[in-house]
């Protein structure tokens, strides 16, 4: 009886209710799924204002598990969750790079996210539980500067590792329907000449959330960038790991963080 109880406790039904109602709340979870999985964040590329990104990155399956012919796919989305460009890199290094600037996304000034995907056709070397995740390594480069790298924020998007079922799924970060979490950065905001926070939606629900006394509306895997003035700031959303990247600026010098 206990197991049956357990098991519904953890379904998805389960969940929201569970969620709605702020009962021992589960904030993410990847279902167990019946082939090998690999799960990206969600990276937020700038090519606005000046700014060039610099994404560093691994080949999990050569490194881990010997994979002589894996590659991967870099999806790249506007601000408003639109496709652009499906990058396929082949032959891959155990350490990557790639340098996104307006040239390389078609002289787009704006800024979006991207998602990183590893395949093979190789079956024998993998089974159903196997799940890898690239954190990565984003770098962003204001005028020219030196670059200022972060890590990768939350897991976003999954699919198959075997490239025959390339069917992208999300959700793993779970919402309620109220806006009932609340988040207060620990940073005082109040020593810098501007700060701005980058937000990515990481479900296929629209996101709603207040900050500075704002309501917002964030559409499914859409990225919105606020530029902040109070010296402290809370985020109160119905996301249950709604997590901005902050983007912090003092005369010529740039700091960026996970906040």
């Amino acid at each position: 009886m206990k197991l049956f109880i357990k098991f519904l406790a953890r379904t998805n039904l389960a969940i929201l209710l569970r969620n709605l109602l702020n009962f021992k709340p589960v904030y993410s979870k990847l279902h167990k799924k019946n082939y090998p999985t690999c799960v990206s964040d969600a990276f937020l590329w700038r090519t606005d204002n000046g700014y060039k990104t610099k994404f560093k990155y691994s080949d999990i399956l050569g490194l881990f598990y010997k994979i002589k012919d894996s590659w991967v796919e870099i999806h790249f989305y506007s601000k408003n969750n639109e496709l652009i460009k499906v990058e396929k890199i082949n032959n891959l290094n155990l350490s990557n790079e790639l340098e996104i600037n307006r040239e390389y996304l078609g002289n787009l000034e704006d800024y979006g996210s991207f998602y990183i995907y590893h395949f093979s056709k190789n079956k024998k070397l993998l089974n159903n539980k196997d799940i890898i995740s690239n954190r990565c390594y984003l770098g962003y480069s204001l005028n020219n500067n030196l670059h200022s790298f972060i890590h990768g924020n939350t897991k976003v998007k999954f699919t198959s590792i075997n490239s025959d079922k390339k069917i992208i799924s999300s959700d793993i970060i779970k919402i309620s329907f109220f806006k009932n979490q609340v988040y207060t950065i620990q940073k005082y905001f109040d020593d810098f000449d501007k700060n701005e926070l980058a937000f990515i939606n990481p479900t296929s629900k629209t996101i709603k959330f207040s900050l500075e006394n704002n309501s917002f509306e964030l559409k499914p895997h859409c990225a919105l960038i606020k530029i902040i003035h109070d010296p402290i700031i809370s985020i109160k959303s119905n996301c249950f790991f709604f997590r901005p990247t902050v983007f912090s600026y003092k005369g010529e010098h740039l700091d960026i963080h996970h906040s």
